[in-house]
This record gives C-alpha cells, sequence and structure tokens, in this order.
C-alpha cells in the first residue's frame, strides 16, 4: 500500500480558468483605454507571448513583457503602462476566474480520506485573494506560490518545499496539473507522484486524468495499490483507463471471467453504496460548518463503520481532546444532515 500524505494542485489550468478568456480579459482592460484589439486575436497571440516572457523575472516584470508581446504593434508605447496595470489588477480579482468543474468536490473527497490538500503554482500572490473569493482557500493546507516560496517548478525544490510544510516528504506527495512537464515529469523527477490533469499526455510513470474530478480515484488507488519497483501496477493504470473511458492494458495477465452488464452495475452500486444515500457525502460538504473553522480545518471525517459510527481523523492528541469537547454538538447538527440519521457515535483517531 502507498503511503500518501498530501495532494498539491497547480492553479491556472488546474483548478482556475481564466473568465471568459485571457483574450477576452485583455481586450476589455484595452477598451478602457481606448484601444481596440480583438479578443480572438489576443487569446491566439497569447501562448507564445507567455512562453517568450522573461523567466525567473519579478511577477510584474514578467507579465508586463507578456501583456506588451500579446498585443504587439497594436498598443502604443504610451499606454503600455495603464493597460498593463489594468490587466495586472483584474487577474487579481476573483471575477476573471472561473473555478473547474467539480475542483471543490475533489478537494473535499481528497481531505476526507485524511490526506492534506495544497496549492503549489509559479503565480503570485494575487492569487490568495482569488482562491478566497472563490471559496477554495478555506479549504487547502497551505498555498505555496513561487514568488513567495522562491522556488520556481519544474525545481524540484518546490515540492520538495510543499512536502515539508505539510508535513511529509516528496515520496508520499501527490502532485496534480495540466503540464506534462513541469506538474508530471517534474513532480516525478523530484521523487513525488506527478498526474497530469487534462493534458495531451502523461510522461513516463505518470498518471492522466481527463478531468479534475477524477482526483479522488487516482488518489485512492494509489492508496490503495501503490508503486510497485518505480511504476504503477497494473491495476491503478486500468483504473483510471475505465475511468477515461479507454481500453484496459491486459499485458501478459490472464483473461478475467466476465460478468454480465447486470452483474457488474450491481456489484458497483453495492462497493459505491449507490443503491441508499451516502452519509459521508453530506458530511464533507458541511465539514468546514459543523466546527469552529480552524478545528475543522485540523481534522477530517473519514468514514461511517457499520453500526452508524463516524470515525474522525484528527492532526494530535491535542487537536483530538479539543474536538472532543465539541462530540455532542457535533452529533447533533450531522444527524440533522440529510441521510445522516444512521450516524450515532464518533471515534475519533490520531492522523
Amino acid at each position: 500500500m502507498a503511503k500518501v500524505h498530501a495532494v498539491t494542485f497547480d492553479l491556472a489550468g488546474t483548478l482556475l480558468f481564466p473568465h471568459p478568456s485571457v483574450g477576452a480579459v485583455y481586450a476589455a482592460c484595452a477598451r478602457r483605454h481606448g484601444v481596440e484589439v480583438e479578443a480572438a486575436v489576443l487569446e491566439a497571440s497569447f501562448p507564445l507571448a507567455f512562453k517568450g516572457g522573461p523567466k525567473n523575472a519579478q511577477p510584474e516584470v514578467f507579465w508586463r513583457e507578456v501583456v506588451q508581446r500579446c498585443f504587439g504593434p497594436a498598443l502604443p508605447s504610451a499606454l503600455l503602462e495603464p493597460v498593463f496595470k489594468e490587466c495586472w489588477e483584474e487577474f487579481g480579482k476573483p471575477t476573471a476566474w472561473r473555478v473547474a468543474p467539480g475542483a471543490l468536490n475533489a478537494i473535499s473527497a481528497i481531505r476526507f480520506l485524511g490526506i492534506k490538500v495544497g496549492v503549489l503554482s509559479n503565480a503570485d500572490a494575487r492569487m490568495r485573494t482569488v482562491l478566497a473569493g472563490k471559496g477554495i482557500l478555506r479549504q487547502l493546507d497551505g498555498v505555496f506560490l513561487s514568488s513567495e516560496t522562491g522556488f520556481t517548478k519544474p525545481d524540484p525544490r518546490a515540492f520538495a518545499h510543499a512536502a515539508r510544510e505539510l508535513g511529509g516528504t516528496c515520496a508520499t506527495l501527490v502532485h496534480i496539473g495540466d503540464s506534462p512537464a513541469e506538474d508530471g515529469a517534474a513532480a516525478r523527477d523530484a521523487g513525488a507522484t506527478g498526474i497530469v490533469a487534462g493534458g495531451a499526455h502523461a510522461p513516463e510513470r505518470c498518471l492522466r486524468l481527463e478531468k479534475i474530478l477524477e482526483a479522488p480515484y487516482a488518489v485512492r488507488a494509489l492508496l490503495t495499490e501503490g508503486r510497485q519497483k518505480g511504476r504503477f501496477s497494473r491495476t491503478v493504470l486500468n483504473l483510471l483507463a475505465n475511468l477515461r473511458g479507454l481500453p484496459e492494458d491486459r499485458g501478459r495477465s490472464t483473461d478475467r471471467p466476465l460478468k454480465s452488464m447486470d452483474d457488474a452495475v450491481q456489484d458497483a452500486f453495492r462497493k459505491l453504496r449507490l443503491d441508499k444515500p451516502v452519509p459521508e457525502d453530506a458530511i464533507v460538504a458541511h465539514w468546514l460548518e459543523l466546527l469552529p473553522l480552524k478545528l475543522a480545518k485540523r481534522c477530517a471525517p473519514l468514514r461511517v463503520l457499520e453500526g452508524g459510527r463516524l470515525v474522525v481523523q484528527c492532526e494530535n492528541s491535542v487537536v483530538k481532546s479539543e474536538v472532543r469537547f465539541h462530540e455532542r454538538a457535533l452529533l447533533a447538527k450531522i444527524r440533522t444532515l440529510r441521510g445522516c440519521l444512521e450516524v450515532k457515535s464518533i471515534s475519533f483517531v490520531n492522523a
């Protein structure tokens, strides 16, 4: 069984996407200064402008260069500074971003497994305001931005720093992002597990997800099967292939007995408890409201055992003692949630 202590997510292109698009935001900012450029033109020029930005420069220096390259001669030099400032400030607002579908649920589900969740990104401090405005910040155990840590992906020290701050090592860190190089291969080379979300491909010994909402399934697979001899087991790869609707890699394994569709569906319903309400779903969705926020972020519900006993994992013995003071009120609140009447008691365990 693999040991996973924390999962970190990339930001732009993974958890967050520009809204409605980079080109649309840039065009609107320029329009307020009398510069008319079509959003589609700016959208098309952005990737090359971003790639050509000065590496290792301060954030404002980097993005000023990107804006200048993106607009080209359509932006008079006299208006570069005011248009850049407008673009810079706009992307520091939550309204300029949208959250990836299923991202919040994925984070909650991973924390439900008792695993810490953080953000590891080459973005700058503006993103803290965005994360807070989108309701993501309160669900995170750590935010690691290159402009604050001094380490930029693919530098292995970026992953080592995040793993250490989250209480573990790179060997027990899973990083998820959209870049095969900076999020996949770089995490792998640093000793972590790299998962590429929505990318064109996953480098060798990395995993790939079609959508971010599949992340909890991948983490659960890693917890269940782990890694063997530096490569992922066929079970893990086939699980993720099934999630993406791709054929399994049968390799040299013997053919398994085929099940009828009815049997397979019944097995899935039974294993995933889809035939009845799952109390864990409601509990994890409302967890930050059931306890004082600082306390809720230092513990997490694991599962409801047979007999209605909820197991809650606490960061340490001190946190466990503090949570116990709220046990009676916590149980009463849980039982008011949909499908949670079967929860009759709570057990607290240390991480």
